[in-house]
């Protein structure tokens, strides 16, 4: 599957990494202690080396798990930290033990399956309890040591499980929208074969039977040709009904499928109707408008939330559609797809005499602004593009 590059996501997997970064943070502790025993000078050079090994691979391990992708982080990087751990251990003494297990239970929640990440953190609390008793740390102040260590792991793996069902939803919500924009292109098909199919199936019967009949019998042929032409213009005249349903469709009625449609994609809209009613000469371009506003909302912004807005004044109607998705611009059709798309709103808005802007907004998302003047009326969409 096509990954979505979603800005969101993105900066939230750069603000997760940095965190996990930040946690590095909580050696200091046992660091400081230990160099304030004044310990020699090789030692020190070792465990500083040691503890260099432990954060390279915790940064190793949280900068895989957080990439995006299905991918487990190595395993020699939990080994490396592991090792690198129970090195410093002896070394840290008691403080290296009241703080080392919060990165092995993330580290071996990052890399193991459930069975072994339950016995790895049982371990870890087991090893950490009996290192603080040999080194003769009161029982007093170890108990709770095992129920830190079960409560962190609880909190860990739920936060990967959390993390995995957001992003299976992400998934499934970019595929909702682009399916709702698939059944859109089907409908549109389906009911231009039940409009052309038996229409299309005469003709080229009668046009056979003429073809036959040219030699034995030319004046038959010519009225089944006379038929053939009559069901073209037939024809012709139920497609340009049909585009013409599809162009010209009702305001309260496209308002109402974009409402519904980008609910289904889990986009979250706001309707802001008109003081009063919109005007026949504007209500068809403003349908027009938002069904393509709707629809690039759908296939390109990867939005939240849209809002659409209606105003009429005396003089002109307005619709402005806002979204807080990615500001991209949005594609436009060539000059063999025009009438599709926001070349072909342009053209009707421009005919109508009104103004169209589109573009991204300075606080992020999209904008697409209509403007039709009242006093001019709505030219024939069909008639435009016959």
């Amino acid at each position: 599957m096509t990954r979505v590059r979603d800005p969101d996501f993105s900066r939230g997997r750069t603000a997760a990494r940095a965190g996990s970064c930040a946690w590095l943070l909580l050696t200091g502790w046992p660091l400081w202690s230990f160099l304030a025993t004044g310990p020699e000078p090789l030692l020190v050079v070792a465990a500083l080396g040691a503890l260099a090994v432990f954060a390279a691979c915790w940064v190793a391990i949280m900068w895989r798990m957080l990439s995006g992708r299905a991918m487990v982080p190595r395993r020699w990087a939990l080994a490396g930290l592991v090792g690198a751990g129970l090195a410093l251990l002896p070394v840290f003494g008691e403080p290296w033990a009241y703080t080392s297990f919060v990165f092995a239970i993330s580290a071996f929640a990052a890399t193991l399956r459930t069975p072994a990440f339950a016995a790895a953190s049982a371990a870890t609390a087991v090893g950490e309890s009996l290192a603080l008793l040999s080194a003769g740390v009161p029982l007093t102040q170890v108990w709770w040591l095992p129920l830190v260590v079960a409560a962190q792991a609880v909190a860990v793996y739920s936060m990967k499980h959390m993390g995995l069902l957001v992003a299976r939803l992400n998934t499934a919500r970019a595929e909702v929208a682009r399916l709702a924009v698939e059944n859109e292109r089907l409908r549109f098909a389906r009911d231009l074969h039940d409009t052309l199919g038996h229409t299309l199936t005469s003709i080229t019967i009668r046009s056979q039977l003429a073809a036959r009949l040219a030699t034995a019998d030319p004046a038959r042929a010519g009225r089944e040709m006379t038929e053939v032409e009559q069901a073209a213009r037939r024809a012709l005249d139920e497609v340009r009904h049909a585009i013409a349903g599809y162009r010209a469709p009702s305001l309260s009625e496209e308002l109402e499928s974009a409402t519904r449609n980008l609910g289904v994609a889990g986009i979250e809209v706001t309707v802001s109707p008109a003081d009063g009613p919109v005007p026949a000469a504007a209500e068809t371009l403003l349908a027009w408008a938002v069904r393509e506003a709707a629809t690039n909302v759908l296939r390109h912004s990867r939005a939240r939330r849209c809002w659409i807005d209606l105003r009429v004044s005396g003089t002109a109607a307005a619709l402005e559609v806002r979204d807080d998705g990615r500001p991209t611009p949005l594609p436009r059709t060539g000059p063999e797809g025009a009438g599709n798309g926001l070349a072909g709103l342009a053209e009707r808005v421009g005919a109508a005499g009104g103004r169209l802007e589109v573009g991204a907004r300075p606080e992020g998302g999209y904008r697409l602004y209509v403007r039709v003047p009242l006093e001019t009326s709505t030219p024939d969409p069909a008639g435009a593009d016959s």
